[in-house]
């Protein structure tokens, strides 16, 4: 269950909250004039919440290159015989070369 608490009661209750999080895992939500301002989780949880975000951070990376690679293979897709073929001897020069 999420507890709130105002920012007033925080500051004169910093340590109930902070146990309340710790000991019964419960967030608190924090808010001044009625309106959300924080949550306050246990620190595992956030630990977990990072390496998901970084995870998903890694992966819209991998994607990116991966529509990239899409894109070039579609415009290579479209080449005509001739395009093909010089690309295939330019491959197989550079196989040789190195």
């Amino acid at each position: 269950m999420t507890w709130t608490v105002q920012t007033t009661a925080l500051r004169r209750q910093v340590r109930q909250v902070l146990d309340r999080v710790r000991l019964k895992r419960e967030p608190v939500v924090i808010q001044n004039y009625d309106t959300p301002q924080a949550v306050i989780i246990p620190y595992d949880e956030f630990a977990a919440y990072s390496e998901w975000r970084a995870a998903g951070e890694k992966r819209a990376v991998w994607l990116s290159e991966l529509r990239r690679i899409a894109e070039d293979v579609s415009k290579r897709a479209a080449l005509s015989e001739t395009e093909a073929a010089a690309l295939v001897d330019e491959a197989i020069q550079s196989a040789r070369e190195g």
